[in-house]
């Protein structure tokens, strides 16, 4: 059940690993084909902020490949 997978994380260090990633960390994701979970919490830390306009043309690429 999903709210068993839920149970298995600790939120608030998800959350703190999150606040702590960097610019770099942001550039390394949007670099990669495929992501990891590690990946994601980059590309939605306050960090990212300054990336929403890449991610939004990676976006728009992967729509047009796949759709």
């Amino acid at each position: 059940m999903f709210s068993e997978e839920l149970a298995k994380y600790d939120w608030e260090e998800t959350t703190r690993q999150i606040q702590h990633k960097r610019p770099a960390d942001v550039e390394t994701a949007l670099g990669k084909e495929h992501l990891t979970l590690d990946d994601f919490m980059a590309l939605i830390s306050p960090a990212a902020a300054a990336y929403l306009e890449p991610m939004a043309q990676l976006s728009r690429r992967y729509t047009q490949e796949r759709f």
